[in-house]
């Protein structure tokens, strides 16, 4: 019988460990970008039902606009908030720069810079910054919302 070289098999399983984390790792990095690009692809589009499909319907979920008033929780109120967000605009533009991933387990964030331009009803445009906090949780296997804050980023009056 061949003896085993411990310090040579103790390297594989590390090895293979590593590399299947990794490779998980990877997949949610890669998941969770994509949920996020499809939420933003939600807003431009101001789609109700790519809205739906990137969303937790749960009652935990919740809304803070850059425009917002109020605080909104639960998956009804969210859905009714981005309904009335849609119908207020005939063109959203809007892109994230500076997205920073962070993932801890079975939820992830989102933070960064949105650049914001909004088409009003009345012809009008408003364009603006803010920052902006999305956070998701995997559920079979896909990241979807459950949270969004996007806060104006503060202009000095000159």
């Amino acid at each position: 019988m061949k003896k085993l070289n411990m310090p040579a098999v103790i390297s594989l399983l590390l090895l293979i460990a590593t590399s299947s984390a990794h490779g998980q790792a990877t997949a949610d990095f890669d998941g969770v970008r994509a949920t996020n690009d499809s939420f933003v692809a939600a807003i431009r589009a101001r789609d109700i039902e790519a809205m739906d499909k990137v969303w937790r319907h749960e009652s935990y979920a919740s809304f803070i606009g850059p425009l917002s008033t109020t605080v909104v929780v639960g998956w009804e109120g969210v859905r009714k908030a981005w309904q009335m967000r849609f119908g207020q605009f005939d063109r959203v533009t809007i892109s994230t720069t500076e997205p920073h991933v962070h993932i801890n387990g079975e939820v992830a964030w989102v933070v960064g810079i949105e650049k914001i331009e909004l088409l009003r009803k009345d012809g009008k445009t408003i364009g603006f910054d803010a920052f902006v906090t999305n956070v998701l949780e995997k559920k079979d296997n896909h990241w979807l919302m459950v949270a969004h804050q996007a806060t104006p980023v503060f202009t000095p009056p000159e």
